[in-house]
Formats: structure tokens, sequence, C-alpha cells
């Protein structure tokens, strides 16, 4: 079960306040849920199928995520990767293969990367500048050391950057 905020004691006392009926239905157990309660209420929107699955996907295990790639390439529904292969040459780098699963780098992005930066001596401050975001910003060389997660105008910066530098 997740954590009460602050947020959820609004909601349910908006619920209380202006949908008496629908809080009522909830304390009696008709209503399954908080989360539910509120969508009927209209306070809180309906998560679509791809909010589900994405936040499904963000708690996934990495043997978890693995398992449903191969289930996906087995469908056909994806073309077959070996989730657990070598990482590619840096040339091989193009636009069609992901660099991230979610907010996460790939372990061959990591690789890439590390590659293109000692090619070229870079420290993460310096690739942070390249793409125009602030060299004091820690949130590559975070994501680089720790694995830590990168916001998605970051992750879409760093695929410009590496088609640039993945060729020379």
């Amino acid at each position: 079960m997740s954590k009460k905020t602050r947020r959820d004691d609004v909601h349910l006392q908006r619920l209380k306040t202006e949908f008496p009926d629908i809080h009522r239905a909830f304390l009696a157990g008709e209503i399954a849920s908080a989360r539910k309660a509120l969508v009927i209420a209209g306070i809180e929107p309906e998560r679509t199928r791809l909010e589900k699955l994405k936040n499904s996907w963000a708690k996934a295990t990495d043997t978890e995520r693995d398992a449903f790639l191969t289930w996906l390439a087995a469908t056909g529904a994806m073309p077959a990767a070996a989730p657990s292969s070598p990482s590619p040459p840096a040339d091989s780098l193009n636009s069609e293969r992901p660099i991230a699963s979610g907010r996460y780098l790939l372990p061959s992005t990591i690789a890439t990367i590390d590659t293109i930066m000692a090619r070229r001596r870079l420290k993460p401050q310096d690739v942070m500048r390249e793409m125009g975001f602030a060299a004091e910003d820690r949130s590559l060389a975070g994501a680089l050391g720790r694995g830590a997660s990168l916001r998605l105008t970051v992750i879409a910066a760093l695929e410009g950057w590496l088609r640039i530098n993945a060729q020379g």
C-alpha cells in the first residue's frame, strides 16, 4: 500500500465535503479504493493503460524487465534483442536503438558514453555543457556512476550528443 500524503488528505476532505454520497459509499466499502472514489467524483483523472504500463515498468526488477522484453520479442511485438549482450561499438549507435529504459540509461549506453568521454578526455560536466545544460548539473555523473535516473530532457539531448560523437 502506498504512503498517504498530504495531497491524499486534501482530496479525501474535498470528496467528503463536495461529494458526500460518494464519500459515504467509499467508507461503507461499496467503492473499493480511495483512488476509484476520486475518479468517480471527477477529482482525479482515470489513468490510461500507458500510464499503468509505465508505472509497472518503473517498479519492475531488472529480471522482470528482461523477461518482459523476451516475451515481447517472442510475440513478435518487438524485434528480438539479447538483454545482456555486450555493448556494440560506438560507431554502430543509431537513432532506432534506445539509449534508456524509462529514465535510466542502459548499460550499453553508459559504456558508449564512457568510451567517448575517455577518447575526448571529457568529464560529465563537459558533456552537460556541450548539451546546453549547466556544468554544475551532476545528474549525468550520477547516472553514469550510480545508475541514477535522468530527466527526459537530458536523455533527449544525450541521444543527439551520442549521434554526433559516436561518429568521430
